[in-house]
């Protein structure tokens, strides 16, 4: 059984996201603007620099004492997942050396809010975070 986890750490806080289900690979392109002629099948191409890249990562937080420590998750992860540059590490488990070996690591900052369900009604919450990718 393989053991993975995406392991935040900006120097001050230390957090490893519950139950992850998606997160999205930083996609490269580029900001181009593209001019297309009227007359002829030609155009011309204005290179814009790269396009910042993001990573989403959704999960679910699952708690069987109910409401009381739902809460208290979604309140750490507000905590310890900080807007400060960290890195986020995606980790796998080694059984043979029993150490986390680092799969890949992004140098990320958080954007926007942790975004929680409305409902708290039920024992399984879901959640999305993202990330600015500074370097990888």
């Amino acid at each position: 059984m393989a053991k993975v986890r995406f392991y935040f750490d900006d120097g001050t806080n230390e957090y490893t996201f519950p139950l992850v289900y998606h997160i999205s690979d930083p996609q490269e392109g580029m900001k181009a603007t593209v001019i297309e002629g009227n007359r002829g099948d030609g155009s011309i191409v204005v290179d814009g620099g790269k396009k910042s890249q993001e990573i989403t990562i959704r999960g679910k937080i699952m708690k069987e004492d109910g409401y009381f420590d739902i809460n208290t998750e979604m309140g750490n992860m507000r905590t310890y997942v900080t807007t400060n540059v960290a890195l986020l590490k995606i980790q796998h488990y080694n059984y043979g050396t029993s150490a986390w070996v680092d799969d890949k690591v992004y140098a990320v900052r958080r954007i926007g809010e942790i975004e929680f369900p409305e409902s708290l009604r039920t024992l399984i919450q879901e959640y999305s975070v993202n990330f600015l990718v500074v370097s990888y």
